[in-house]
């Protein structure tokens, strides 16, 4: 009977609130079906024990871990995270048990030294193991890349009038840009508004995502194009492929990603896609081909150019559109999946070191009273 106990890096309700169902936690967290029993262990959570779907969701604290690990005899322990999952890696140790980390971005402050106890470690893409690298020293043959998937039947381009006329009334007749991420820095919103100046008056922006929006309206406002501006905290994920279809251009010019999920969602629903030049998003889009790539991303006249050159439309945007359809091909599923199960065979097989982090524990007790 094969085991696995997971931490979460956020609470399971802020997936289920996302749109994310517990069929598909249950599906996420054990790909393939591959373990007889998987554990949450989160020190968030309504219950302190509970069983939803094929997943046991204990609340406890961090610190306690180890306690409760030894209880289950996991055959591995995974981490989603590089910061506080691996600092609760770090001091869970329990002999014989392999541990996972995965790491989802390149920011070096979510990137922490107590990654190095981990056994593994899953990197989202190449520029995430770049980064890994850069901050902490780690074997390279116990480092891997793994991108995350996508549900292809899910994300296709989807065809209903009735409901591209409800978003039509909503956001008004013209051209429609989609945003799609949170509200912060690293998503860029600020060049996007500020590249409406040098767009036609008929071309809208809707911003999907958590976060305060109102310093983006006050930019908006300041830039005299407030009523073109529409914030909207967030889309049932049943209903996203619909967005991404109806819009004219998907462009979410990042500062920085991990993975970035949407952009898979957005190529998958054959959507015109505008966004920067930089990893990871030039490792799985090509300028031209399937997507529109921008250098200077942080120029809104720059970027402005690159989004006409999507909203005027024609042959060759179409035919990028029905390319951008191979690039979610390649993320579906039941191959990573399949990818995700054969790591987990390696790190069963590879074992384990049992090197614990006592300089961690105090961090994790100051985090958790903060928190």
């Amino acid at each position: 009977m094969k085991k696995l106990v997971f931490f979460p890096s956020d609470p399971i309700i802020a997936y289920i609130n996302k749109g994310k169902s517990y069929e598909y936690l249950d599906g996420y967290y054990n790909p393939g079906g591959y373990f007889d029993e998987v554990y949450c262990l989160s020190p968030w959570g309504e219950k302190e024990r509970e069983k939803i779907g094929n997943i046991t969701y204990i609340r406890d604290n961090p610190c306690r871990y180890k306690k409760i690990i030894k209880q289950i005899n996991p055959d591995v322990v995974r981490g989603y995270g590089g910061y506080c999952c691996a600092d609760w890696i770090s001091i869970s140790k329990v002999k014989g048990i392999p541990y996972v980390a995965s790491v989802h971005d390149t920011n070096p402050d979510l990137i922490h030294e107590s990654l190095r106890y981990a056994d593994y470690i899953i990197c989202m893409a190449e520029c995430v193991k770049q980064a890994v690298l850069n901050k902490i020293t780690f074997d390279r043959d116990k480092i891997c890349v793994m991108p995350n998937r996508v549900d292809i039947e899910l994300f296709s381009k989807k065809k209903d009038d009735e409901y591209f006329n409800k978003l039509t009334r909503r956001f008004g007749t013209g051209k429609h840009i989609l945003h799609v991420g949170r509200k912060c820095e690293q998503k860029n919103l600020d060049t996007l508004i500020k590249s409406l100046e040098y767009l036609t008056e008929d071309v809208t922006c809707i911003f999907v995502g958590s976060g305060e929006w109102k310093e983006y309206y006050n930019l908006a406002k300041k830039c005299d194009v407030e009523q073109r501006c529409f914030f909207v905290e967030r889309v049932n994920e049943d209903e996203l492929p619909f967005w991404y279809s109806w819009c004219d251009c998907f462009c979410t010019p990042s500062r920085w990603e991990g993975f970035g999920i949407v952009f898979i969602e957005a190529a998958s629903c054959e959507t015109a896609i505008v966004t920067s030049n930089i990893a990871p998003m030039n490792e799985y889009l090509t300028a031209g081909i399937n997507a529109v790539l921008v250098d200077e991303y942080e120029n809104p006249q720059i970027l402005a150019n690159a989004i006409n050159s999507v909203l005027s439309g024609g042959g060759q945007v179409n035919e990028m559109k029905k390319m951008a359809r191979k690039v979610g091909m390649k993320f579906t599923k039941e191959k990573i999946d399949e990818q995700e199960v054969e790591i987990y065979k390696k790190v069963i097989g590879l074992g384990a070191n049992n090197a614990i982090n006592r300089e961690a524990v105090f961090r994790i007790k100051t985090w958790l009273d903060y928190r």
